[in-house]
């Protein structure tokens, strides 16, 4: 189990270092993250208007957000031992951690006033 959570951890940690130094840190890649799935859906469901200064603070949310579901479904599917089941599992697991975190995500920047 603490080998698990390790693994948790770590992914967690590369997967969101990817997203900090190959989009956060970059304006140019910044720019085409913020024209992105992620936050045009965000854009379009809880009717945000995202202005230039807050594109590092979006993109640290999604960052952290998109890591969270990538480690916990790691962490999920890797109790199971049949491959089947895995890609099962990890599908469902992606599509509600996806939807409930973004939903989540929404709400609170249009609480925020964004």
């Amino acid at each position: 189990m603490l080998v698990k959570l390790l693994v948790l951890l770590v992914t967690f940690l590369i997967v969101f270092l990817i997203y900090y130094l190959f989009v956060i840190r970059r304006e140019k890649y910044l720019d085409k993250f913020i024209k992105g799935k992620e936050v045009l859906y965000l854009k379009k469901v809880y009717k945000l208007k995202i202005k230039k200064e807050d594109y590092k603070k979006i993109a640290y949310i999604v960052a952290l957000t998109n890591s969270f579901i990538i480690s916990i479904t790691i962490f999920i599917v890797s109790f199971f031992k049949n491959f089947f089941i895995q890609i099962l599992i990890g599908f469902v697991i992606v599509m509600v951690l996806i939807i409930v975190s973004y939903h989540l995500i929404g709400k609170i920047l249009n609480k925020n006033g964004r």
